[in-house]
């Protein structure tokens, strides 16, 4: 399981690299070869990716986390930066429209909330559902540094998805015991409305249905990790969770963690993979290679991939992610002023009949 959320790993890394340049290197450490599967080839890259770059909409924005929906002819982005200062909290979410899933634009030109009411520091990785006349919002809502647990999952419900009312206390929480697999954190949720409920699945991959979007029954094991990513090969497991309906089929994407303890960082994001639910959401097994691994292109070679957000727009299925290039490279935009792609959200699709067929 990965301990960290994406952004948090990330500003921590952007942070080593700045302090870096000021000794006049940034080199990051020796890498394991990875063994990954070969890429399922029926996903598309966007040409353009990052669609998102670093410095766009807002100065210093590190886009990250992106969670979509289909809305009229349109699409909303819940997304989240660091507000205040590059590599610090509070990092909170930001809502963006578009007409077409490439282009962005802020809406409103602020973060929707911050932290104030709440016991966390920043709130990062927004899943956002629309339930019973309401949007709903879970979120990592990230603890002081040094606190045990380190996050628990915050929920936020709005009539318009501008204007949002915060839940005062977690609404899954960690048992803050470290022995226990919910003990140290709950975080990185993925919500759907499935069967007139909200389901979310998080990073220790608990599903937890529920009726009124607030109150949750005990957490199960929704998917192990497979022989697909071994652990001896340094695999620990899967992070970034996010989910998507399609008849009475679950899909659900994430996250490949990958660990050496001789690089660095030593956590990383290296692939994302599918897997699929016929049982009303409750299990999964993988189906295919990774949709996508970090060494596919040119913008995430040597970097990493996450937090995929995957919607059905007619025949195609559109999918985010966010993701950024090698360590050695983001000193590049940090001298830019924190502007460039070395770190934003990409974006890539399929039909729908292949990811059916893929499925069964």
């Amino acid at each position: 399981m990965n301990t960290k959320t994406p952004l948090m790993r990330a500003m921590r890394v952007l942070a080593a690299v700045g302090l870096a340049l000021h000794m006049g290197s940034c080199a990051s450490g020796p890498e394991t070869p990875l063994n990954l599967p070969p890429r399922d080839t029926m996903w598309t890259l966007h040409s353009g990716n990052p669609i998102l770059k670093a410095g766009d909409l807002m100065d210093k924005a590190l886009w990250n986390d992106p969670s979509v929906l289909k809305e009229g002819n349109g699409y909303v982005m819940f997304m989240t930066s660091s507000t205040k200062e590059p590599f610090k909290p509070p990092v909170l979410p930001f809502r963006a429209v578009s007409g077409n899933g490439i282009d962005w634009r802020l809406d409103p030109p602020r973060p929707l909330m911050d932290p104030s009411g709440t016991p966390f520091v920043s709130l990062e990785t927004p899943s956002v559902v629309f339930f019973k006349d309401r949007y709903h919002m879970y979120y990592s809502g990230i603890h002081k540094s040094g606190n045990v647990p380190m996050m628990e999952i915050g929920h936020a419900s709005s009539p318009d998805g501008i204007t949002w009312t915060k839940d005062p206390k977690p609404v899954i929480a960690s048992s803050g015991k470290p022995v226990e697999w919910t003990g140290f954190l709950v975080g990185e949720p993925g919500a759907i409305v499935f069967n007139d409920r909200i389901y979310v699945y998080f990073t220790a991959m608990g599903a937890r249905p529920s009726g009124d979007g607030t109150n949750f029954d005990k957490p199960r094991v929704a998917l192990t990790q497979s022989k697909l990513y071994p652990p001896e090969q340094g695999y620990p497991g899967y992070s970034t969770p996010s989910a998507m309906v399609d008849g009475q089929t679950v899909h659900l994407f994430y996250d490949v963690v990958h660990f050496d303890n001789k690089a660095n960082p030593q956590w990383r994001q290296v692939a994302l993979q599918h897997a699929v639910s016929t049982d009303g959401g409750l299990t999964f097994r993988e189906v295919g290679g990774p949709m996508l691994r970090r060494d596919d292109g040119d913008w995430s070679a040597k970097g990493e991939v996450h937090s995929p957000a995957a919607i059905i727009d007619g025949n195609r299925v559109m999918l985010w992610f966010a993701g950024h290039t090698g360590y050695d490279t983001l000193g590049d935009m940090i001298r830019r002023g924190f502007k460039g792609r070395e770190f934003g959200i990409g974006f890539m699709t399929t039909d729908l009949a292949s990811l059916r067929e893929s499925a069964k």
